[in-house]
């Protein structure tokens, strides 16, 4: 827990570090500055989730980690956008996972979760004025899951099938990377790697070494950008200006 603890305030210290750093006076494009309703995206993507503990033996075989060891996932992301920059993101993930040692006991699982993360978009980090349709973002935050293990034993020459339901959310933290690509102002094709840390070692109801197992989730997407929730349209409201260029009054009629 001292370790979870540790990570949860590194987290939120990060956070009180980038984010006043990174706050744009004006809001994005020299516009005022954007309200709680405006600038929100929403990605719906699908992969593949993959576990990594003790029934596990394809950690550094890539196809046989795809082909033996996951599972088919898909989530779906809400992010509200501070800035170009730094985005408070919720997801909700549902995955698949399976695996075997040389034992004959095998198992496969689903897993359910929710978790909200903070994003950083490193290219206009680093080069706030970039124009490029390409992103890269890291991200990083903390969850609870659900899972549903079956257990296949056949090391007695007989089948025993053990089944356990969680009924009690679990605790995880996660850290990833994504690219994405600007396919027009709304929409963006996205390609993400994330790992995820189980705290506990049951996810393959199998205890060995009670080392935490993790599982990844691999998975492309596509993302919708929103400029406001509100019927106002938000930021891109326009004032008795409409029309005119920003800044310049109207001419006035000499008598």
């Amino acid at each position: 827990m001292k370790t979870n603890l540790k990570l949860a305030v590194l987290l939120i210290g990060c956070c009180g570090l980038i984010i006043p750093q990174t706050s744009e006076a004006q809001g994005w494009g020299g516009r005022r500055k954007p309200g709680i309703w405006d600038n929100w995206s929403i990605n719906l993507n699908a992969g593949v989730s993959s576990f990594f503990g003790d029934l596990s033996r394809f950690d550094t075989e890539i196809m046989e980690k795809l082909t033996k060891e996951s599972g088919v996932a898909f989530s779906g992301i809400l992010t509200k956008h501070i800035n170009p920059k730094i985005g408070i993101s919720g997801q909700l993930f549902y995955g698949g996972l399976q695996g075997a040692n040389l034992s004959n006991v095998s198992f496969e699982a689903s897993v359910i979760e929710y978790n909200a993360h903070l994003r950083v978009n490193l290219i206009k980090l680093l080069s706030p004025y970039s124009i490029s349709k390409m992103s890269i973002e890291v991200y990083g935050g903390i969850g609870q899951f659900l899972f549903k293990t079956t257990q296949y034993d056949l090391r007695n020459n007989e089948t025993q099938v053990k089944v356990k339901d969680t009924g009690t959310p679990e605790f995880m933290y996660f850290f990833g990377a994504g690219l994405s690509y600007k396919v027009s102002d709304k929409i963006e094709i996205t390609l993400d790697a994330a790992m995820r840390q189980a705290q506990n070692d049951y996810l393959d109801d199998f205890v060995k070494n009670d080392n935490n197992d993790y599982y990844s989730y691999i998975s492309i997407g596509v993302t919708y950008n929103i400029d406001s929730f509100s019927k106002s349209k938000g930021y891109h409201r326009l004032s008795y200006t409409q029309g005119r260029i920003p800044g310049v009054l109207p001419m006035r009629r000499r008598r």
